[in-house]
Parts: C-alpha cells; sequence; structure tokens
C-alpha cells in the first residue's frame, strides 16, 4: 500500500501532440503535395511514374506520422495502484505491492529527463518495464516525480541516475 495519503488521487496529464506542431505538419504535407501535384501538372504525361513515387512517399510518411504520433494519456496515483491510461483505451494498472522499482534520470545539470515505472511481471510475457515517461511526454514531470516519491511502498526501490555525461 501507498505510504502518503496526500500523493494519493494525483493526476498527471501527458497531452500528446501539440495543436500548432499538428496545424504545422499538416500544412507542411499539404503543401509539398501541392507542390508535387503543380509540377506534375506542367511537366505534363512524362511526370506520371516520378509523380505516382512521390505520392507513395507522402502517404508512407503520413502513415510514419500516425504511428509516432505522441498519444495524450494520464497518470493517476490512486488509492490501490498507479494507472496510467492514454486516449486509445490502453491501461497499463501496476499495483502498489507489485511496483519493485521507480528510476529517475536527470541530465548532468540536474534537469529532470524521465521516470520509468518497474513492476513484478505477473506473467513470462509481461516485461518488468511498466511505463516510462520523459521531460516533453508530461506537463509536470518534476511534481510527478516527487508524488511518486511519497507515494511508493517501502518494499519499492527509488534510483536517480545522471545520463548523458
Amino acid at each position: 500500500m501507498a505510504s502518503s495519503a496526500a500523493a494519493q488521487g494525483q493526476i498527471f496529464i501527458g497531452p500528446g501532440l501539440s495543436p500548432f506542431k499538428r496545424i504545422v505538419t499538416i500544412l507542411g504535407v499539404l503543401g509539398i503535395t501541392t507542390l508535387v501535384l503543380w509540377i506534375a501538372i506542367h511537366q505534363g504525361i512524362t511526370a506520371i511514374g516520378s509523380t505516382i513515387a512521390a505520392i507513395v512517399f507522402i502517404s508512407g510518411f503520413v502513415i510514419y506520422l500516425r504511428i509516432i504520433a505522441p498519444v495524450p494519456f494520464t497518470i493517476a496515483l490512486e488509492k490501490e495502484a498507479l494507472v496510467k491510461r492514454n486516449r486509445k483505451g490502453e491501461v497499463i494498472e501496476v499495483r502498489w505491492e507489485d511496483l519493485t522499482r521507480v528510476k529517475e534520470e536527470f541530465f548532468p545539470n540536474g534537469k529532470r529527463i524521465g521516470v520509468i515505472a518497474y513492476r513484478k511481471p505477473a506473467t513470462p510475457e509481461q516485461k518488468a518495464k511498466a511505463w516510462a515517461v520523459y521531460r516533453d511526454d508530461v506537463t509536470d514531470i518534476d511534481g510527478l516525480a516527487e508524488a511518486l516519491k511519497q507515494a511508493i511502498p517501502e518494499t519499492c526501490r527509488w534510483d536517480s541516475e545522471t545520463v548523458h555525461e
């Protein structure tokens, strides 16, 4: 069970891709597609093969962007468990007694990079690493780390590591 009632009930938000980045990316892809089609129209029949190749390449790039786009999520410190939910409906629930280690990573200048939660695997297929969030993923990574420090049980180990030295 968690050691601090004050830390329980807190929710931390990972907003996903910002509207600005989404709009700039859409405008960029539309601009390049327009340029390719404009060149194809002005070059005529000789540009059909290269136009098809360009459209296939652009389509593949858009599919790639959809795959890697960060999905909005929440991390909730609940009474019984640490729960990460995303907009796609995926839920990673780690009961406090199953939480084995939390690792925080820092740059050499002391700025926190990320927080990683580890659990006891329930099945052989399940990985020990439950989830990891990084500075750009969550709005208040320092607040998340401090709340986790207060909430973890005595059986859970807290590790701090400086990386990129």
